[in-house]
């Protein structure tokens, strides 16, 4: 396999990876821009297209890790390219990272906010009810059992 990156030129292999990493790049702007409206119906038609991107750019980057000598004789220009995709990607990924958690995080306090809700709604239901007198008028039993799996 080495052979045969080698016979390939190396530049259009570079434009080859920072074609992925750009259109990677624009999926996760996308992907991020949806978590940041909670438009979680998006984010799920993109989770495709990320794997196949990432997929891409594991193979790429993998491809290119066996021809690290020869960078040094790259084009000046096209090697600050390079560079300046993969700093643009990794600030790009940060914030969807940043956003992914912020998303998940606001999920788990949605769940708890609904559990809960719903174990006060239990307690309530489990208490005695008593007229103006001071008499018990009836205990309300509650016949939901509530469990949850809390876990994410």
């Amino acid at each position: 396999m080495q052979e045969e990156t080698a016979k390939y030129p190396l530049q259009p292999q570079l434009r080859e990876v920072m074609a992925v990493i750009a259109d990677f790049s624009n999926l996760l702007i996308k992907e991020t821009a949806a978590l940041k409206k909670a438009d979680f119906k998006t984010v799920d038609t993109l989770q495709a297209g990320k794997k196949l991107f990432a997929g891409q750019y594991n193979a790429k980057v993998k491809a290119l890790s066996g021809r690290k000598c020869e960078f040094p004789g790259l084009d000046r220009a096209l090697r600050e390219n390079l560079l300046k995709e993969r700093d643009r990607f990794s600030v790009i990924l940060d914030d969807n990272l940043r956003a992914l958690e912020l998303a998940q995080n606001s999920v788990k306090r949605l769940i708890n906010r609904i559990l809960d809700a719903a174990r006060h709604a239990v307690m309530k239901e489990r208490q005695t009810n008593y007229s103006n007198t001071g008499k018990a008028l009836s205990y309300k039993s509650a016949s939901t059992s509530l469990s949850t799996d809390q876990t994410m």
